[in-house]
């Protein structure tokens, strides 16, 4: 069944490259192409999934290059990063059709787009960190001429700094390959592949430095990716790209494969143990700075999608958080919050893009009233909003509740209250910078009297938001039949 995992990566490859022969004018047939290899993705990733909590082992290992191979892998945690993905796909995919019918160079916005996808499978299933960093350049390869893709020199300006930061994380997460690869063959490690629990074996004093060192490089390079405090810079200027963009850097592939590598390293390659006595601290304070600076920078942004973009760093702060607690509660949480935050942030991208596109107004005391005008797009918005806020029935709350409850379990008084604070206080602090948008949509003054603006002209768009605005309620009132059955697997096998 190894080929499956070759056949999830290849499909959507298979399908750029076969639309980039399209030509340009040929809108239909580039839509369906685009959507059949997506679909047929999904369909390739739910097999691979089966598989696996059937209990299949799927491997498959090639090209070795000086002792380090690449290798793809399924195991828990990929299915569930690569079922989230190739799924959320589906109503992009759609969403972008519609978006960018009225925009320029539409091939080669489909072509990246949808090679994105197979990219992240690959990212995904990656059995190693060689595979993992092999990768991980792909993606800033295929991500870069879509931050660029309107050419205006902001949009360049921003690409080149996304390229910037994604050189200089590669570079670091290169050294812990290499160094990983010498303690191996030093038998400091015992195996290249990812392995529930770590594969670090005890360490030599006369290595421990250099083992601390790989592991700093590692997840400065992964917090890059994620957006942490304080290499977060390039995710707001990546703003200025097409909102299906920004849904794709936010919600999909580029910040949660920055926490997915995150938890690869501590818990399949380091291991809790070795964590837990080094970085611990440290990395849970880092966490809480990014969760409150995230929702502080919020706060004062007048751009609805920049608002947006630091409210994800603020969220990627909560990830960290309660991954690196080392307890099965917080990272069960952790887990289902990869779920939570995709389906709640690509919902409020979503519907900025409709905003932008149907009145050009891209600042949030520009959209008194437009609750009147776009009713059902900020219906959607607004459950998205309160689901990050942490308000029930909206999934978003389920991030929150593992936190505090994790908090309970670590047992001193001290770290259940600072724990509690964290968590009450930045929820705090998201419904001051959500709250307000919310309330001028539908009761502020009304600056769209005059302006003639249809909402069900964006089909297109408007449908598959209302579909993931619906579906954060349901996996907000039914994660336990849905979310937490996929994740809870991950949490027992390495938490």
């Amino acid at each position: 069944m190894w080929f499956l995992l070759l056949t999830a990566v290849f499909i959507p490859v298979v399908g750029a490259g076969i639309i980039y022969y399209v030509r340009e004018e040929r809108h239909q047939l580039r839509s369906v192409i685009a959507a059949a290899a997506v679909l047929l993705n999904f369909l390739i990733v739910l097999i691979i999934m089966n598989r696996v909590f059937a209990g299949d082992t799927m491997h498959i290992s090639f090209f070795n290059i000086l002792g380090a191979s690449i290798v793809l892998r399924a195991d828990f945690f990929s299915v569930i990063f690569a079922v989230l993905c190739s799924f959320l796909w589906i109503p992009s995919i759609v969403y972008s059709i519609g978006y960018m019918k009225d925009h320029h160079h539409n091939r080669r916005f489909f072509v990246f787009y949808i090679l994105n996808l197979g990219i992240t499978c690959g990212l995904a299933f990656s059995g190693n960190l060689f595979t993992l960093f092999i990768f991980f350049k792909f993606l800033t390869l295929s991500t870069f001429p879509l931050v660029a893709h309107s050419e205006s020199k902001e949009a360049k300006d921003a690409a080149l700094l996304y390229v910037n930061y994604s050189v200089a994380s590669g570079a670091m997460l290169f050294f812990t390959v290499i160094t990983l690869q010498f303690l191996n063959n030093q038998g400091i490690i015992s195996d290249l592949v990812f392995n529930p629990g770590g594969v670090l074996n005890s360490v030599p004093d006369q290595f421990s430095l250099l083992v601390t060192i790989a592991f700093s490089l590692g997840f400065l390079s992964f917090a890059v990716k994620a957006a942490l405090i304080p290499v977060h810079g390039w995710l707001p200027r990546a703003m200025v790209a097409a909102a299906p963009v920004s849904a794709l850097f936010h919600a999909v592939a580029v910040v949660n494969t920055g926490i997915f590598g995150i938890i690869r390293l501590i818990y399949y390659i380091y291991g809790p143990q070795w964590f837990s006595s080094t970085w611990f601290s440290f990395l849970v304070s880092f966490s809480v700075i990014t969760m409150i600076y995230g929702s502080l920078r919020a706060l004062r942004a007048e751009e609805l999608k920049l608002r947006l973009a630091y409210s994800t760093i603020s969220q990627m702060g909560y990830l960290t958080l309660a991954s690196v607690l080392l307890n099965s509660v917080a990272l069960t949480g952790a887990l289902l919050h990869f779920f939570n935050h995709a389906f709640l942030k690509i919902t409020l991208f979503f519907c900025a893009g409709i905003i932008i596109s149907l009145t050009g107004k891209t600042r949030i005391w520009e959209m008194s009233g437009i609750g009147r005008k776009l009713p059902k797009t900020m219906t959607a918005f607004s459950i998205a909003a309160l689901g990050l806020i942490g308000l029930p029935p909206v999934n978003g709350y389920v991030i929150k509740l593992y936190l505090i409850r994790s908090g309970i379990q670590m047992g001193s008084g001290f770290e259940t209250f600072f724990i509690i604070s964290v968590v009450l206080f930045s929820g705090f602090l998201n419904a001051l910078y959500y709250l307000p948008i919310i309330i001028h949509a539908f009761w502020g003054k009304n600056n769209f009297d005059r302006t003639e603006v249809r909402e069900n002209e964006k089909r297109l768009m408007l449908y598959p938001t209302l579909f993931l605005a619906f579906t954060c309620i349901i996996l907000g009132l039914f994660f336990v039949f849905i979310t937490f059955p996929l994740v809870e697997p991950v949490a027992n096998s390495i938490g």
